[in-house]
């Protein structure tokens, strides 16, 4: 039986196992099957809690998504990844150190199940033939950034309406192969409003990475912003050429399933 419990952030829900107190092998076969939002507990990404690798980290925490592919990173998870550490008593409530495959975070604990998660601003990907790829196929503005996971951030006047699918599919062979992530925003009065389509996943209600890189094309006027996507919001803030963001990590429920 493998234990698990359910968190969401925003919306972006995950299953959440930790590999410290027993060993749990991994496979493609099993995190189809959990996935399954029909047949088996339906998730946007498994985490994983290890122990780290690093003398300096507290943890390392691993990213899963529903098609079995592995991820750098998840912004929405690692709130959530945090706040099942301090729930299950495997570190005391205050800031950890965590490292995920592409990068190294601070998560602290805060009111009302919120986190915030320090990290270093997302830098720009230089790839000048996708870059060309997706200006003959879209016009409107567009930014290629990495926070740890890729994003290409298409800035729209609209995006309520537009079939986002229909657009990841025009630059899927494009962008894929560099596992980049689709998102459009739009500037609305007091925020930002976006939507993304990940890599395996398909469209969520929320994307932590996504919301930051969008965040960042604006930090470097303001120090402070709100990001809105269809299952919450997520504030930034311009800290000494990192970001901080905050945001909420709920519990929903525990369980087991058979592997």
């Amino acid at each position: 039986m493998l234990n698990f419990e359910k968190w969401h952030g925003n919306g972006n829900d995950f299953v959440i196992i930790n590999s410290i107190e027993e060993k749990v092998k991994i496979k493609k076969s099993l995190l189809k099957k959990i996935s399954d939002r029909n047949k088996g507990i339906g998730f946007d990404q498994f985490i994983n809690i290890c122990l780290p690798t690093k003398d300096d980290k507290d943890f390392f925490i691993k990213f899963y998504n529903s098609d079995g592919t592995e991820a750098g990173m998840c912004l929405n998870g690692i709130r959530c990844a945090a706040s099942y550490i301090w729930k299950n008593n495997l570190s005391p409530i205050k800031n950890i150190n965590v490292q995920t495959k592409t990068k190294n975070l601070i998560c602290s604990p805060k009111k009302n199940n919120n986190v915030t998660v320090l990290l270093e601003l997302p830098e720009r990907i230089e790839h000048e033939q996708v870059k060309n790829e997706i200006r003959s196929k879209v016009k409107d503005k567009f930014y290629m950034l990495n926070i740890g996971n890729n994003h290409v951030c298409i800035k729209m006047r609209s995006i309520e309406k537009i079939d986002l699918l229909k657009i990841y599919k025009k630059l899927e062979k494009n962008i894929k192969k560099l596992d980049i992530n689709l998102s459009i925003f739009k500037q609305a009065k007091n925020c930002i409003e976006v939507r993304t389509y990940e890599n395996g996943v398909g469209e969520t209600l929320s994307c932590g990475s996504a919301s930051l890189c969008v965040a960042s094309i604006f930090l470097t006027k303001k120090n402070s912003i709100k990001v809105r996507s269809m299952g919450g919001q997520l504030t930034f803030k311009n800290i000494k050429n990192n970001i901080l963001m905050s945001g909420p990590a709920n519990f929903i429920y525990k369980g087991n399933i058979n592997e």
